[in-house]
């Protein structure tokens, strides 16, 4: 029998012996390393006691059924040891004889722990496949976007690989240059103006060349170059119709001074030339029509839907087409990108920085839950896009819709208006922060607030305070801040609509003469 127990004491799992009234009647030295007392100190305890410091047996033990004969299960017991480390021990219980039971212990506290690890691990796994295909869909979708605007343009567009291959061509260059799908597309960029080598006057060879005037397919091109990252992009206008124009136009002065005699037949030429000027300037204001219609779609659809929250926003250009915008985001974990932003200038120009700018909010700000980090990123990069005089104005918050935090930061921007409802009252809110698209290498002041029950947060642009009336007497912040707290109580919706009914009141019917956009929320 001690032979037996000696072999016992050398088994990694430890066996115990107890009899019908949880005594133990014998344990493998390896008990040790559970209770720090040896083996003869134990006999006679009560394993519960003794082992996982429990005053009455284990809610799990298997003594009672084999007792009464029945079947035991394996069972896991989590205690801690006499030197605090938490232990994890598989037990078997088998029926020696009567009144002797033996349960053997087998410690899987490092098993147990691995399996843990490689469930979390698996579990990150998902997640971050879940993340990787709601970018790739993301993706897709504003490709898709993309392509669709550009196809929609009048102009040609063309964006160049820096190996001189052509990664996009719009319909309309397509049909252009009398390219159809059963001929192929052209490798190059040249070949699409039916050249065989490369353009003398390519920007690929002078960076300072920004536009260029060519004749291709029969006719005469002014084609635009601007860089994006390592691409090129091209815009190219036939202006055949717009040359002869000038030409005929050159062609009659000539004539009005060489023979005063045909005022009379020139004068039949101008009220023709003036129809014909009638018609360009048509189809000019429906092509702005078109602009300002595609500008409105790349505003938000519908607004965010956060449980707690409300939202308004309102969007009326100055002209067809304006250079006002403001976006919601949706992050990850509950993160909102809320911003209103406001480009120099009108008409076209402002409109297509518009709408540069928005692509790259949603391109490469998405969970960048720091806005000033986010406004550094998008200036840098419409630092290295945009060639021209224009800028851009914003305020950006980012709103963590769980807790009702928010962070801010402005881009020379008008302060937002926040009302308090604890303190019924309205604070001018801002940030310091140069323009947009201006300056390299800015950095932005990040401010912090949370919003509660009733509060509102409430962006803008400066048409609606500069708005002017007959004695050019402009609208202005305190009739502003007096509406808002008037309107408090109303959703957001109707908040906005009622100041701007108070807005064109004050007017007086004199058009406004800047865009105006508002984007604001309240927390329920």
């Amino acid at each position: 029998m001690e032979f037996n127990q000696e072999i016992l004491n050398y088994m990694n799992e430890i066996v115990m012996v107890v009899n019908d009234r949880y005594e133990i009647m014998f344990c493998s030295t390896p008990m040790k390393n559970i209770t720090g007392k040896p083996s003869d100190r134990l006999i006679g305890k009560k394993c519960h006691l003794v082992i996982f410091n429990r005053l009455e047996p284990c809610p799990n033990c298997q003594l009672e059924l084999l007792k009464s004969g029945k079947m035991a299960v394996d069972i896991e017991h989590d205690t801690i040891t006499h030197r605090g480390f938490r232990k994890l021990l598989s037990s078997k219980f088998q029926k020696l004889s009567d009144g002797m039971y033996a349960e053997i212990m087998d410690d899987i506290t490092s098993t147990k722990k691995l399996i843990d690890k490689l469930t979390h691990h698996t579990k990150e796994l998902k997640a971050s496949n879940v993340i990787l295909n709601l970018r790739r869909k993301e993706t897709e979708k504003e490709h898709k976007f993309i392509m669709n605007t550009v196809n929609s343009l009048n102009e040609g567009v063309m964006v160049v690989n820096p190996d001189m291959s052509v990664n996009i061509a719009n319909q309309n260059l397509v049909e252009m240059s009398r390219q159809r799908e059963s001929e192929g597309r052209p490798a190059k960029c040249y070949e699409m103006y039916g050249y065989t080598e490369q353009c003398r006057d390519c920007p690929m060879l002078d960076k300072k060349v920004t536009r260029s005037f060519r004749e291709a397919f029969g006719k005469k091109l002014t084609v635009s170059f601007n860089r994006f990252d390592q691409y090129i992009v091209e815009s190219i206008r036939d202006t055949t119709k717009e040359l002869k124009l000038i030409d005929e136009i050159k062609s009659q002065q000539s004539v009005l001074e060489e023979k005063q005699r045909q005022m009379s037949l020139l004068n039949k030429d101008l009220l023709r030339m003036n129809e014909r000027l009638k018609e360009a300037q048509r189809i000019i204001d429906e092509e702005l029509r078109q602009v300002g219609e595609i500008q409105a779609s790349l505003l938000p659809e519908v607004l965010p839907a956060i449980n707690g929250y409300d939202f308004g926003a309102f969007y009326t250009p100055a002209e067809h087409a304006g250079g006002d915008y403001y976006d919601c985001i949706e992050m990850s974990n509950g993160y909102w990108g809320l911003g209103v932003a406001d480009v120099s200038g009108h008409g076209i120009p402002a409109s297509v920085i518009m709408a540069i700018t928005r692509a790259i909010m949603r391109s490469y700000t998405y969970d960048i839950v720091a806005s000033s980090e986010a406004l550094a990123m998008v200036n840098e990069i419409l630092c290295d896009n945009i060639h021209t005089n224009d800028f851009v104005t914003m305020f950006y918050v980012v709103l963590d819709s769980r807790t009702g935090r928010c962070n801010f930061a402005s881009a020379g921007h008008n302060p937002m208006l926040f009302y308090d409802k604890s303190e019924m009252l309205v604070r001018k809110v801002t940030a310091q922060g140069l323009f947009l698209g201006a300056f390299d290498s800015v950095e932005y002041e990040q401010g912090g607030f949370e919003i509660d029950s009733g509060d509102i947060v409430f962006m803008y642009t400066d048409g609606l305070n500069e708005a002017m009336n007959g004695q050019r007497e402009q609208y202005g912040y305190d009739r502003l801040i007096s509406k808002i707290m008037m309107f408090s109580e109303l959703s957001v919706s109707e908040m906005i609509r009622n100041i701007m009914d108070d807005v064109k009141l004050f007017a007086d019917g004199v058009p406004f003469e800047d865009d105006i956009t508002i984007l604001a929320f309240k927390k329920i």
